[in-house]
């Protein structure tokens, strides 16, 4: 009986883990929306007063909110390479959470917000969730 118990016990384990895993996934990730949003917000307040997305130069302003706890916030483009115009802020995983995947959340200045991941070439396949 105490064999069959933890046999059960373990097939319950195994189908529950996986299930756990996904929704603090999930937390995590929206953890990195909110980041995004207020990240957002500010390029939106620096654009009103300065007329750009930039800092001038080709350079993005500094970002009040740069991380959560599982997360780095950077902008798409590389410093230096700006545009007045428009922005993408990306939220990618940082090293030692490999268990949140390979997924970036990735924010426009238009506020949509996609999952993606780097493919081999290493261009971005996304889809919006």
């Amino acid at each position: 009986e105490l064999c069959v118990a933890l046999a059960v016990l373990t097939l319950l384990l195994g189908m529950a883990l996986p299930m756990w895993r996904g929704h603090v996934v999930k937390v995590r990730q929206a953890e990195a929306r909110v980041a995004l949003l207020q990240a957002s917000h500010f390029m939106a307040q620096w654009r009103s007063q300065h007329g750009r997305y930039t800092a001038g130069a080709g350079h993005w302003p500094a970002l009040p909110v740069t991380a959560t706890s599982h997360y780095a916030l950077s902008f798409g483009a590389q410093d230096g390479n700006a545009r007045d115009d428009s922005f993408q802020l990306r939220a990618i995983p940082k090293p030692g959470h490999d268990w949140l995947g390979e997924d970036m959340l990735v924010l426009d200045q238009d506020g949509n917000i996609k999952l993606c991941a780097s493919n081999a070439e290493g261009k971005l396949r996304c889809r919006v969730e």
